[in-house]
């Protein structure tokens, strides 16, 4: 299952997305573009509500399901202001639902997508080396595996961040792409074992 949250196919973030699904097997992927789909990232409070006793809005009924079958959730996205853009986090709030994703006991979280692995594919304008002297990458990287990925029992695999991706010249981002196309490769070889 694939998560990407630019808002545009007709980006650097839609080059990478290019180059890794031509690598992986089309028929076994399924791919949520909510910057881009017609998707209302608005969790409500009646929706959340109604999470609490297992009832979901029906639009949620196939990434629900998805998003239980999927092997290896990979969250493709711009990192803004250090987080998702709005509608990638929209849609998180919205299928990574209570009683599907997670649900508590008491205040302890109980993971309910163990065993499923996840792999975080993102860019930033801020160069590679300043964004981890500076803890970013870091801090970026641990919030959301910690509040997202382990909150609901899924495992990071990998990380691929590129960097630099408004000034990097042609040549770069030609590398970047050969680098997102490794990665799929070897995804696609992970997920046929």
């Amino acid at each position: 299952m694939i998560i990407y949250m630019h808002p545009s196919w007709d980006s650097f973030n839609g080059a990478v997305y290019e180059a890794v699904t031509k690598h992986l097997p089309k028929e076994e992927v399924t791919v949520y573009a909510p910057g881009v789909e017609a998707f209302d990232p608005h969790l409500t409070w009646e929706e959340y509500k109604n999470s609490l006793n297992y009832e979901y809005a029906a639009e949620l009924e196939a990434p629900h399901r998805d998003l239980q079958e999927a092997e290896h959730v990979l969250f493709m996205f711009p990192l803004w202001w250090g987080s998702f853009p709005a509608s990638g986090k929209g849609f998180i709030d919205r299928v990574f639902s209570y009683g599907l994703a997670y649900e508590l006991e008491g205040e302890k979280p109980v993971p309910k997508l163990n065993g499923k692995k996840a792999s975080l594919v993102f860019t930033t304008g801020t160069p590679p080396d300043a964004f981890h002297e500076g803890g970013l990458y870091r801090n970026v990287v641990n919030n959301i595996d910690d509040h997202l990925l382990d909150f609901c029992g899924l495992e990071l695999s990998t990380v691929l961040h590129f960097g630099d991706v408004i000034q990097a010249s042609d040549e770069k981002r030609n590398r970047m792409l050969l680098d997102a196309e490794t990665f799929a490769r070897n995804l696609a070889f992970e997920l046929t074992e």
